[in-house]
């Protein structure tokens, strides 16, 4: 919820009516009514859940939650703190986008994380970035889409207007310790576009970002790579 509030709204765990109506997998390639999205994103509002020690309540029986923006990064993070439980101090957590080491390599060395190139396989890198006891996590228009009328849908959906977000970005990617925030940032930097989003990463400490423009361009926050 605290990062719901961090970005004014464009990351909102409460979109599940919304995601629901589309499908990125199934190869239907179907774009919901208008009416079924004006209905399901007059149910979106991360304010109405209340939450008291481990007791989560909907204000609004209508609200549908959707932790895949947190789901990946939650796990990561508790892998980590069962490996480090039984005396685990070298690995990697690779769990598709979401990446997680635990120290460094057995030699001493970084681990290296390559950086996907939108729109090619996962071995094409664009950039290429060295961790130890960090976290790695990507979010781009690349991950699940599809085409209609040559126009691109894509999974990361405006809470908003009930449609994919359009802006200039293919993607962003967030260096920080903890998988589950790396996963929340990704996203919400994306929503938030270039400009803004650099400004909020510039505001956080030991949090670093990588933006790929539609152009293929990298913009890097001040400390990526260092």
């Amino acid at each position: 919820l605290d990062y719901c509030k961090l970005s004014e709204g464009n990351f909102d765990i409460t979109i599940g009516n919304v995601s629901s109506l589309w499908n990125f997998t199934d190869g239907s390639n179907l774009i919901p009514s208008k009416r079924d999205i004006e209905k399901a994103i007059s149910s979106i509002d991360y304010t109405k859940i209340f939450i008291q020690g481990n007791e989560v309540t909907l204000l609004d029986p209508n609200l549908s939650l959707d932790l895949g923006g947190t789901a990946k990064g939650y796990i990561a993070d508790r892998l980590k703190e069962f490996l480090l439980s039984k005396g685990v101090n070298s690995a990697l957590i690779n769990l598709g986008g979401n990446l997680l080491s635990i120290g460094e390599k057995p030699d001493g060395s970084p681990f290296s994380i390559g950086i996907q190139m939108p729109f090619e396989t996962k071995n094409t890198t664009i950039d290429v970035i060295q961790i130890k006891d960090q976290s790695v996590v990507s979010s781009g228009i690349y991950e699940r889409y599809f085409f209609v009328d040559d126009i691109l849908y894509h999974h990361i959906l405006n809470p908003k207007t009930g449609y994919p977000y359009e802006n200039n970005l293919f993607g962003v990617s967030i260096l920080c310790d903890s998988s589950v925030d790396g996963d929340c940032l990704s996203t919400i930097c994306f929503t938030l576009g270039l400009q803004k989003g650099m400004k909020l990463i510039e505001t956080l400490d030991n949090t670093e970002a990588l933006f790929i423009t539609k152009d293929y361009v990298l913009h890097p926050s001040s400390g990526w790579g260092n």
